[in-house]
């Protein structure tokens, strides 16, 4: 069973940012594996079994990884890592692979395991690596808090090597090509360490209060009975309204309708976490006034004896044919054959923050599309 310390490096992103949530789900059993958890361990075994053994990740293809048969698709992914992680080796670089790393002298009983790493002595760098194989959420190098962690293990090892004073974190998340890094100085990583632990030393003291946002809240696991959650989103959504059936479109400035919209994630979420744990308490067979579990509704299939009958009835007309999907003939043919075979369409128009790195459609003032009178 692989151990995992109460404030990790990968679950650092919500200690750090609300340091109440150690103390909030002391009562709340671990979340289970997920299908995608399996996947991206299976990925990062791949990964590792391959920087081991000098190999490249097609000769695992159909072999037995994790319990499970790595397929080609895995292994074109796994590759992207590989061949991003190898191209900052040097002659007398050293790979490091699934290396545990101790944080404790910054984080009480703090320790992870980094993905790997490349110690380039010779030019006082050491690069960090952190492969990412899920692509529901897009992960930055920037001031990565898990990725520093591990620097701040690394550096306890390396404390020997005065030449080793800039860490490259990297993120590389391949199946959304996305590979990006960031730079930070020894000096400035010392830095962060001593803000780290001072928020460590609040999150283990069980004093600390609880911040919601985004970030810290996405996995906590007692937000669907936070209190601190639902006054700020409940502040949030009526603004200082004192009756929020009177609100309308008209009644909102400006600056409230961006609050609440890049909020909207973190609302959505608390409402789905609120529904959950009313959802398991009448699962337990308790009571939840207003509630009830009820059968949802649910469409015909057809049963085991369905296809020979229709078979016996209809011949080839029993089944309908469909053109298969780019993604599964580049999994059997590679992406140069689809190449010039496939076209983009433009996407629907939609909302996003002006940090988003996509151009803004120009659209007309609504005035200018009329002739005006004199």
């Amino acid at each position: 069973m692989t151990a995992h310390a109460k404030l990790s490096a990968s679950g650092s992103g919500k200690w750090l940012n609300c340091p109440g949530s150690v103390k909030a789900e002391e009562n709340y059993p671990p979340q289970g594996s997920s299908p995608f958890a399996i996947e991206g361990s299976m990925a990062h075994e791949v990964a590792d079994l391959c920087l081991k053994n000098k190999r490249d990740a097609e000769y695992y293809i159909g072999k037995i990884v994790y319990k499970r048969t790595v397929e080609k698709e895995m292994a074109l992914y796994v590759q992207e890592y590989l061949d991003y992680v190898r191209s900052f080796e040097t002659k007398t670089s050293e790979l490091w692979t699934e290396e545990r790393v101790d944080f404790s002298n910054v984080v009480p009983g703090g320790f992870g395991t980094l993905d790997s790493a490349v110690l380039d002595e010779d030019n006082g760098i050491c690069h960090i690596f952190d492969l990412k194989y899920g692509k529901g959420i897009k992960v930055d190098a920037y001031k990565n808090t898990q990725a520093q962690l591990y620097a701040l293990g690394i550096n306890n090892e390396l404390s020997f090597l005065d030449e080793v004073n800039t860490f490259v974190l990297h993120i590389v998340q391949p199946r959304i090509y996305n590979f990006s890094k960031w730079e930070v100085t020894k000096d400035d990583l010392i830095k962060f360490s001593h803000w780290v632990n001072k928020i460590a030393h609040l999150a283990l003291s069980g004093k600390a209060d609880r911040v919601p946002g985004e970030k810290q809240c996405q996995w906590c696991r007692a937000k669907g009975d936070c209190k601190a959650l639902a006054d700020f989103t409940t502040k949030l959504i009526t603004a200082e309204f004192e009756d929020i059936d009177e609100l309308d479109d008209k009644s909102l400035s400006d600056d409230e309708k961006k609050a609440i919209l890049e909020n909207k994630k973190l609302i959505e979420s608390f409402l789905k976490a609120v529904e959950g744990s009313i959802f398991e308490q009448l699962d337990r067979g308790e009571d939840f006034k207003g509630y009830k579990l009820v059968e949802g509704r649910s469409m015909r299939k057809w049963n085991d004896h369905a296809e020979f009958k229709l078979i016996e009835k209809l011949g080839d007309k029993a089944y309908s044919r469909k053109l298969i999907g780019i993604g599964a003939a580049e999994k059997e043919l590679g992406k140069d054959f689809t190449k010039d075979l496939t076209f983009k369409p433009s996407g629907k128009i939609t909302l996003a923050l002006e940090s988003d790195k996509r151009p803004a459609i120009e659209k007309e003032p609504i005035e200018d599309k009329f002739e005006k009178i004199d």
